[in-house]
C-alpha cells in the first residue's frame, strides 16, 4: 500500500512538474506585417512636440525608452504619461510599440537581474500587464551597447520567450541593432524571433570619438548594411528597415549632438547639404538615396529621432514619405514656383517623377512672390 501511495505521489509531481514548465502562452496569433514600413522614434522627453510632427506619415510609432525598476515592472524613463501618445499615434492609423532598453543605460545590474532565468517570467509577464494596459500593439527590443555584455546569454531566451506571450494575443516584436556589427550575446534564433528589425544605420563615428571627424552615416554605409545582414545573417530583406537619422553630430568643441532642424534653421541651404564645417547629417538628397535604395531592397525605413525633424516643406519625414509615395522611378526634387517665372524656391522641394503643376526642376528663385525677382 505504501509503494501504491508513493507512485501515485510520483505521478501527482511529475503533473505538477509538467504543468509548472509548460510555457502559459496561448496559440501564434500574429498577423505578419508585409506593407513598406515607416518606423518613427519618439523619446519621452519630446512628447510635447507630437502636434507639430506629421505622424501620419509613419506606420510605426515607438516609443522611447521604458526599463524594469528593482521589482521588475516596467517604468517609462522620466516617468513620462504614454496615454496620450499612444491615444494620438492610433488616431493616426499607426501601430505604438514600446521601445525596451535604450543606448548607455545607467541601470545595467537591473536588466541583468530581471532576464536572469529564475526571474525572466515574471519580467515578461510584467511587460505583458504594461502593454496590455496602455493599449501598446507590440514591442522593441532595443537591449543594445553597454546593456548587452551584462545581458549575455540570457537576451536570447528571453526574445523567444517574449515573442510567444506577445504573439498569442497578435501583438508584434521587433528589434533595434547595429548596422554592421552587434555584440556576440545576440545569437541567430534571436534574430529569427522578431518580426522586423530596425537596423541602426547611424553612429559609424560621433562625439566620443573626437579623433574620426566626420560623416557618421553616409550611403556608402547604408549599403554596407544591408550587405551584412542580408549575406552575412541570412535575414530575409522584408524583414529589415533601414535606419536613417533626423540629427548630426557637431564636432565643433565643446562636441555635441545636433538635431537637423538647428542645423538648417538659420540657413535652408544647409537642407541639401551633409555637412558645414564640423556639422555632419543628412540632408533631404542622401535621405531621399536612402529611401530609394530601401525601397528597391528592403521592408521599410526606421527614423531616430522624428522630433529632431525640421517642420514645414524642408521636413525629411516629408521628403522620406513623397520619395515612397513617387512609385518604381528615379526620383527627383523639383521647386515650387509660386510666381510663374520658372524659377523654384529652395525652400519648398517636393520629391517626385515628374514636375507636378507649379513646380520647377530648379531652385535659384531669390523672391517666388514677385515675377520681376530673378535668379540668385
Amino acid at each position: 500500500m505504501k509503494s501504491l501511495a508513493n507512485h501515485f505521489c510520483f505521478i501527482v509531481v511529475g503533473l505538477l512538474l509538467f504543468t509548472t514548465c509548460k510555457p502559459a502562452y496561448g496559440p501564434d496569433i500574429y498577423m505578419p506585417d508585409t506593407s513598406f514600413k515607416v518606423v518613427g522614434y519618439l523619446g519621452g522627453g519630446n512628447f510635447d512636440q507630437i502636434d507639430s510632427l506629421e505622424i501620419k506619415k509613419l506606420t510605426y510609432l515607438n516609443l522611447a525608452f521604458a526599463n524594469p525598476d528593482k521589482a521588475g515592472n516596467l517604468v517609462f524613463d522620466g516617468n513620462y504619461d504614454v496615454t496620450p501618445i499612444v491615444q494620438k499615434g492610433h488616431a493616426a492609423g499607426l501601430k505604438v510599440f514600446i521601445s525596451l532598453g535604450g543606448g548607455g543605460r545607467p541601470d545595467t545590474t537591473i536588466w541583468k537581474s530581471v532576464l536572469q532565468p529564475q526571474n525572466k517570467g515574471n519580467f515578461i509577464a510584467r511587460i505583458m500587464d504594461y502593454v496590455e494596459a496602455n493599449n501598446f500593439d507590440g514591442v522593441d527590443v532595443d537591449v543594445e551597447g553597454n546593456l548587452l555584455p551584462y545581458v549575455g546569454e540570457n537576451y536570447n531566451p528571453f526574445v523567444i520567450a517574449l515573442r510567444k506571450a506577445l504573439h498569442a494575443k497578435g501583438k508584434g516584436i521587433t528589434a533595434a541593432l547595429g548596422a554592421t556589427h552587434f555584440h556576440e550575446a545576440v545569437h541567430q534564433d534571436a534574430l529569427e524571433a522578431y518580426d522586423f528589425i530596425n537596423v541602426m544605420v547611424y553612429d559609424k563615428t560621433g562625439i566620443w570619438r573626437p579623433d574620426v571627424i566626420g560623416p557618421h552615416s553616409p550611403y556608402s554605409f547604408a549599403e554596407d548594411a544591408i550587405k551584412f545582414w542580408t549575406e552575412d545573417k541570412k535575414i530575409p530583406a522584408h524583414r529589415l528597415t533601414l535606419g536613417v537619422p533626423f540629427y548630426g553630430f557637431d564636432f565643433t568643441p565643446p562636441a555635441r549632438y545636433i538635431d537637423y532642424n538647428e542645423i538648417i534653421k538659420n540657413d535652408p541651404t544647409l537642407a541639401y547639404q551633409d555637412s558645414i564645417g564640423a556639422r555632419y547629417y543628412n540632408g533631404i538628397p542622401t535621405i531621399v538615396r536612402k529611401v530609394e535604395l530601401a525601397k528597391k531592397t528592403l521592408g521599410g525605413v526606421m527614423i531616430w529621432e522624428i522630433s529632431s525633424d525640421a517642420r514645414g516643406d524642408l521636413s525629411l519625414l516629408r521628403c522620406l514619405d513623397q520619395t515612397i509615395k513617387a512609385g518604381d522611378c528615379q526620383v527627383t526634387t523639383f521647386y515650387k514656383d509660386e510666381d510663374g517665372d520658372g524659377l523654384g524656391s529652395l525652400t519648398k522641394p517636393y520629391q517626385a517623377c515628374q514636375a507636378p503643376e507649379g513646380y520647377a526642376d530648379n531652385n535659384l528663385d531669390k523672391d517666388d512672390a514677385d515675377a520681376n525677382v530673378q535668379a540668385l
